[in-house]
């Protein structure tokens, strides 16, 4: 009996710790903070179509320059069974016959997602799957779209998107709770308020049959940008713990889309500019107060420096945005969504895009939009601007990791006020004598160059 008893307190023992350990949205939501989108590569009709491939270096990148999150696009139509390779229809009465058993995600095309979020969750990242690039589902329901469906192609078009979500829920339901999950992008340009509370409901309980308390994020329909989440049904958010709201902005578009023809507002930052940003992001807050549930803004950001071409080095024929209001839209942004205890994605789909932050050709970044994002206050001109060279972990628990490529003489550190901390020459360095905090380190390579960090010691 005695066996039997301490057998039941250890049983109980460990069930209290998985419930302990199991992270709230708003847990989440905080851990998220600064994050990135790894936009055109597996929303591509074909992964390379619009971006080279993802490799892991881009996840050691992101990791590197400090921040936390990436959101993973993905597009499923062509790696999912056709709608018109299923007879759904019966021939000889026109009912419905089809089932979501008759769709499947290609097993190669899950264990390619599979191998990317794995490289994301391995750094120490959170990975958010985003079915992102599926248009021809949420326009299936717009009378203007050359999608739109009704009777048994409307039934079968829910059948194949269900099967997606319970491929997906079947395959990754046992990764760690820093895999997200975003369960449509955008829909609301063809779909409703009711219509993607129907199908978020319906989704969410294909989901939480494999991920009982995974956390998913959700938007609403009708209405876009700031307004998007506040279209969702308290009915729908009051049915799951375990949501995290999501909305894109991009307003003014006359000024975050100024490399296109049609718009050519080339500044941003004035009194008002900021105004309008603050009103809404305070409408956001105040609804996710209300409802108790935490917000991410997935995507925001303005067109490239005079719609500069990276691929090319040219800028645009049709101009855009001068830097210094690039720069402090991308950075007005980021705060704004931090202070109000939002976390972010920024948008980023390469150097073939018009919206670029990474390049991924030579692993540099547009350096001042990127520390813009990251909070970077400094003056210093060559802020993390050193490609050859990997700083790691980053926030720093106890081992600070040097990698480059050029012999170092001397590394540096620095708190905000300016008073130096010695450290060696080793490309491994014992901080946990530091107090936690932010620091500039500064490593002087034999060649006389310097390069200056910004990193966080948080034992």
């Amino acid at each position: 009996m005695k066996y039997l008893k301490l057998s039941i307190l250890i049983f109980i023992a460990t069930m209290t710790i998985n419930v302990v350990a199991q992270s709230t949205p708003q847990q989440i939501i905080a851990q998220m903070g600064r994050g990135i989108n790894l936009g055109n590569v597996l929303s591509a009709p074909i992964e390379g179509n619009w971006a080279p491939a993802v490799e892991e270096s881009y996840f050691d990148d992101v990791v590197a320059v400090g921040f936390k999150t990436v959101r993973i696009p993905i597009r499923f139509d062509n790696h999912t069974t056709s709608l018109s390779s299923v007879n759904y229809t019966e021939a000889s009465t026109g009912n419905y016959i089809g089932s979501s058993a008759d769709y499947s995600v290609n097993a190669t095309y899950l264990d390619r997602i599979e191998e990317v979020t794995d490289w994301a969750l391995s750094k120490g990242l959170i990975a958010i799957i985003d079915v992102h690039g599926d248009h021809w589902y949420w326009e299936s329901y717009d009378t203007s779209s050359s999608e739109y469906k009704t009777g048994n192609d409307r039934l079968a078009a829910e059948d194949r998107f269900r099967a997606i979500w319970r491929d997906l829920s079947v395959r990754f339901q046992n990764k760690s709770e820093n895999l997200l999950f975003e369960i449509m992008n955008e829909a609301y340009f063809s779909m409703s308020a009711t219509e993607v509370d129907t199908v978020n409901t319906d989704i969410l309980s294909i989901i939480r049959q494999t991920n009982p308390t995974r956390n998913v994020i959700v938007n609403g329909g009708g209405v876009n940008s700031w307004q998007a989440p506040l279209q969702m049904s308290s009915t729908f958010i009051n049915s799951d713990s375990y949501l995290i709201a999501t909305f894109h902005y991009y307003k003014p578009f006359s000024f975050t889309s100024s490399s296109k023809p049609q718009h050519n507002d080339f500044d941003w930052g004035s009194v008002s500019d900021k105004n309008t940003v603050d009103s809404h992001f305070d409408s956001v807050l105040t609804w996710s107060q209300s409802n108790n549930i935490p917000v991410l803004l997935g995507e925001f950001g303005a067109d490239n420096q005079c719609g500069y071409d990276y691929v090319n080095n040219v800028c645009g024929t049709d101009g855009g945005p001068d830097n210094a209001s690039r720069v402090a839209y991308h950075s007005y942004l980021a705060e704004a969504a931090i202070n109000r205890g939002f976390a972010f994605t920024a948008w980023d789909a390469g150097e073939k895009s018009n919206k670029t932050i990474y390049k991924v050709s030579d692993r540099t970044w547009v350096e001042d939009v990127r520390n813009a994002l990251l909070g970077s206050t400094l003056s210093i001109n060559n802020f993390i601007t050193n490609s050859t060279m990997l700083i790691y972990a980053n926030p720093v628990k106890k081992t600070l990791n040097i990698k480059s490529q050029k012999p170092i003489h001397l590394v540096c550190l620095f708190n905000l006020n300016g008073r130096e901390i010695a450290l060696n020459n080793t490309v491994t360095q014992n901080i946990s004598h530091i107090n936690n905090g932010m620091y500039i380190l500064k490593i002087t390579f034999t060649d006389q160059t310097n390069s200056y960090n910004k990193i966080l010691i948080n034992h």
